[in-house]
């Protein structure tokens, strides 16, 4: 992130993730992660955002369990939901399931 403008301002940079095309119904889009940067004119910061199994899982009630489920995955960073940014994909090649 950089600031281009004359005074001292907040960013946040928010991280989503979606599967396309899941076999159950969830979100476009979930927020995983975000932090908040703080940077004085001209200052520029580097951001990092971590994903995990549970970034791509959902909490399946028939089996109590966190389950993930095989398939392409969206992620997704922006200022918002409605102002992403940076996008790409990833692949989950099987699926897995861990305790909560």
């Amino acid at each position: 992130m950089t600031n281009t403008g004359n005074l001292a301002g907040a960013e946040i940079a928010e991280l989503y993730v979606g599967q396309q095309n899941p076999p159950i119904t969830r979100p476009m889009k979930e927020l995983k992660g975000f932090q908040k940067v703080f940077l004085q004119p001209g200052a520029s910061q580097k951001v990092s955002l971590d994903l995990d199994q549970r970034s791509v899982a959902y909490f399946n009630t028939t089996i109590h369990q966190w389950d993930g489920l095989p398939g392409t995955y969206n992620v997704l960073v922006g200022a918002s939901s409605q102002d992403i940014r940076l996008s790409d994909q990833f692949l989950v090649k099987s699926e897995f399931t861990f305790q909560p």
